[in-house]
């Protein structure tokens, strides 16, 4: 089948008034992933950037084939995470995100949950078209069908009139990465970023590329000690937006040196700034293609990200994806 991108959610302000014409739901700290199963065709999951992960979760793909296999092609849109005590973890599911087929010890020691939020074909028809609501409605009812089976699938929750300070404040309460919310009469536009769904963060948190790395001092002068970060501005053109040292593990910055040892270029992959880069270091370039999370508080072109601080690698990103514009 043709793989469907994701309908992405626009960064902003909550909207003003709810009153019905909004509906809100949880963002979980996790990855997208987009699953089809049923009809004539094998099951199929697939990331953000159209990167088939089937295998990558085995879990995932059996519980669905067992409650949906012998219907029509069922499409489903939501997120995977891997639960700490209820809350997301990126930094647990780091291991199944990068782990092509998992051994039965890996997935007991992270187990994964998929959350579905949207349903874009059902029984083999075409639901795009329909507003939220009614594609909600279809997805609760494919819910039941999973209620009280011990599947690894839940559908997320989502809430209609509710104050979106109530909605902010839950979300900060349960540790969660912010609130989606949707028009209740929006169509699901695959590969857009639309305005109808508003995406609010509780902090800031976004995606760079790797392009070089700067040694760590004494014992640690063999490891990663820092990462220097850059973004492609509106032409195009590949530009640095700052460093981040910290939010490692030792184990972490071994196996980054590891990866980025095979990535290594004689000169550095900007057009210009390379030695605003160079003020923090002696840096070993490489090719723009590893892609990280940072959360930080804040950024500007002269001082670049302010207390920044890495997340995890990013393997569901296209790296010519990865702007300006989201920092």
């Amino acid at each position: 089948m043709r793989l469907i991108a994701p309908m992405l959610a626009t960064p902003g302000e909550p909207p003003e008034q709810m009153d019905g014409a909004w509906a809100a739901e949880m963002k979980y700290d996790g990855c997208r992933l987009l699953v089809a199963v049923g009809g004539d065709e094998p099951p199929v999951l697939w990331t953000r950037n159209l990167n088939v992960v089937t295998s990558s979760y085995p879990e995932v793909t059996q519980a669905l084939t067992d409650a949906f296999g012998g219907r029509g092609r069922i499409v489903l849109d939501g997120e995977i995470v891997a639960l700490t005590q209820g809350r997301p973890s990126f930094a647990r599911l780091q291991k199944r995100m990068n782990t092509l087929r998992p051994s039965t010890a890996v997935r007991r020691q992270v187990p994964v949950t998929y959350l579905p939020f949207d349903v874009l074909r059902l029984n083999g028809g075409n639901l795009m078209p329909a507003p939220y609501l009614e594609r909600r409605t279809a997805l609760t009812d494919l819910g039941h069908e999973l209620h009280g089976a011990g599947l690894p699938v839940q559908v997320l929750p989502h809430w209609v009139g509710v104050d979106s300070a109530v909605i902010l404040e839950a979300a900060q309460n349960a540790s969660m990465e912010g609130a989606i919310f949707k028009r209740v009469s929006s169509t699901y536009q695959p590969g857009k970023r639309a305005r109808s769904w508003r995406k609010v963060l509780l902090r800031t948190r976004s995606s760079a590329l790797v392009i070089g790395w700067i040694p760590g001092g004494g014992a640690q002068r063999n490891m990663v000690g820092s990462l220097v970060l850059g973004a492609y501005d509106d032409k195009g053109i590949l530009r640095y937006v700052g460093n981040v040292g910290t939010g490692f593990s030792m184990a972490v910055r071994r196996q980054l040196k590891e990866k980025l040892a095979t990535l290594e270029r004689r000169t550095s992959p900007l057009e210009t700034e390379a030695a605003a880069a160079e003020e923090h270091g002696i840096v070993c370039w490489v090719e723009p293609v590893i892609v990280v999370d940072i959360a930080y508080h804040g950024s500007s072109n002269s001082s670049g990200l302010r207390h920044p601080s890495f997340k995890g690698q990013r393997g569901d990103l296209d790296p010519e994806s990865i702007t300006r514009d989201s920092l």
